[in-house]
């Protein structure tokens, strides 16, 4: 009986966490100009995402060094506005394909230098997945059907207090992520089988845990 209170207990919160739990900080409009990627280069950015992203699942990059789900995005992230010269390729082993770089700006530098990421207060090179989704997204939908390849998904687990919050990345047809810290792995894992496991990781509405589809800020589509 008590496991059943327990239960029902973290459902319901995990429910009014869904409804409070969105984006609300505000990023301010020289951020929004200076960094906006226009439609060919958000494009750009998407490609090489997701394909470093799934690169990763068989060939873990020896450059990838912050290993749980945020340092994941973080890596594949910046890998993906850097210029892809020779040099990228000898030190990332990269072995997918090849797309035009985006073309604004090259990271590391950005007009914010290494500093892209917004934490509530400041302009940081890191952040956390709760202040990536928080200050660095906006909310798409809950609905597949509105999403890009290069969105990415989260979720709220207030069972694990120590990382609540879990970010992916949506490939198309499925979801590529690091599993966290200690011994932690890259999996991918298509949309039908996330939909066949655990109702926890199901990406849909009906489940709490699940907080959406999310489009980093400096796309603009």
């Amino acid at each position: 009986m008590k496991n059943l209170k327990l239960k029902f207990f973290l459902i319901i919160l995990m429910v009014i966490c869904q409804t409070l739990l969105f984006p609300t900080g505000k990023i301010n409009k020289e951020y929004l100009t200076e960094m906006l990627l226009d439609v060919q280069d958000s494009l750009n950015f998407r490609l090489w995402f997701v394909a470093i992203a799934l690169d990763n699942v068989n060939n873990e990059h020896p450059t990838f060094t912050t290993k749980d789900c945020s340092g994941f995005i973080f890596y594949a992230l910046k890998e993906s506005l850097k210029k892809h010269d020779d040099n990228w390729f000898e030190k990332t082993n990269y072995q997918g394909p090849i797309f035009d770089d985006v073309k604004k700006y090259n990271y590391p530098d950005t007009p914010l230098g290494i500093n892209i990421f917004f934490n509530g207060k400041s302009f940081v090179s890191y952040v956390n997945a709760y202040n990536l989704l928080h200050f660095n997204t906006r909310f798409v939908s809950f609905d597949r059907q509105y999403a890009k390849p290069g969105d990415l998904v989260f979720y709220f687990h207030p069972e694990d207090p120590e990382f609540p919050y879990h970010v992916m990345i949506y490939t198309g047809n499925g979801f590529v992520y690091h599993t966290g810290p200690d011994n932690g792995e890259i999996r991918y894992v298509t949309f039908e089988n996330m939909m066949l496991g655990d109702m926890a990781w199901r990406p849909i509405k009906l489940n709490p845990a699940f907080l959406g589809y999310f489009r980093l800020y400096f796309l603009s589509n």
